[in-house]
């Protein structure tokens, strides 16, 4: 509340959002995800997130308030995906230069940001591997497979149930799907 009070934004300024785990990570790296596996069990998570209790606000509200301004001021919020940036790295990040005024000018750029924000060098690079932004969190934490739907191989089929159920509900009309 209070850094939403007081925040001034300036013309220029950039506000990457997204919530934990949400494969953000890289796109810190365009524009200049933590779940401590010991934490809570994964069943205690989901119950918890479906309830609306999140580490940072009420989830489905955010993503919806964030959703509805894109559409509204599209030159000011660009509202992207996970999943489309996994199937297609050069258009989203290519959306993104654009998006951000900064459009590139051929091919051979944008596979050198692509290069150089690939899951795989950010993960190995030495901070990542052995840094830690808390003393109780790793910066390894914010790497995992970045594979999508690996979820699957950690959740049961009831969780999943129970997350889709949760969230054909919050995101029903909205034009929005996840």
């Amino acid at each position: 509340m209070v850094f939403k009070a007081t925040f001034k934004s300036k013309p220029n300024d950039v506000l990457l959002a997204s919530s934990i785990k949400t494969g953000s990570t890289w796109l810190k790296a365009i524009c200049v995800s933590i779940m401590q596996e010991d934490l809570s069990p994964l069943e205690e998570v989901v119950e918890n997130f479906c309830k609306g209790v999140h580490p940072y606000g009420p989830f489905f509200e955010h993503v919806l308030e964030y959703w509805e301004e894109s559409k509204k001021m599209p030159q000011k919020i660009l509202f992207l995906k996970y999943e489309d940036l996994k199937i297609d790295p050069k258009k989203e990040v290519a959306k993104i230069a654009l998006f951000l005024g900064k459009p590139f000018d051929n091919e051979e750029d944008l596979e050198i940001v692509l290069n150089k924000c690939s899951m795989e060098r950010l993960k190995n690079l030495e901070v990542n591997k052995s840094g830690s932004i808390f003393s109780h969190i790793h910066n390894s934490a914010y790497f995992r497979k970045g594979v999508v739907g690996e979820w699957k191989n950690h959740m049961t089929p009831e969780m999943e149930e129970q997350l889709d159920k949760i969230t054909n509900l919050k995101l029903q009309g909205s034009g929005l799907e996840l």
